[in-house]
């Protein structure tokens, strides 16, 4: 049995869609392992549905200068396009405040 290259699976899997045949009945027909053949659906089901989701958008920010804090309990507001006004204090990572706008979009 001979390995299909990446660029011949996305052939085959485009004419299994285009095919009338059961997953198994394909492939015994092109002489591929089923469970292979049913990894690769897998994986190009999961691309499309990746790329049919909408990516975060982010707009432009001006950072102004002040005085760091000076006092414990001061937070920073952050007005979404959506109107969602979200409250985190001063100090909070960057990486959770961008994972939490990506999140509520």
């Amino acid at each position: 049995m001979r390995y299909p290259t990446p660029a011949e699976w996305l052939k085959l899997l485009e004419e299994f869609q285009t095919s009338s045949l059961e997953q198994k009945e394909f492939a015994a027909k092109h002489d591929i392992s089923l469970g292979t053949f049913r990894y690769w659906l897998y994986r190009r089901a999961k691309r499309v549905q990746l790329e049919s989701k909408p990516r975060p958008k982010f707009l432009p920010v001006t950072v102004v200068a002040s005085p760091a804090p000076k006092a414990r309990g001061e937070v920073v507001e952050l007005a979404l396009t959506s109107g969602v006004l979200v409250r985190f204090a001063v100090g909070t990572d960057s990486r959770y405040v961008a994972e939490l706008v990506a999140a509520l979009g």
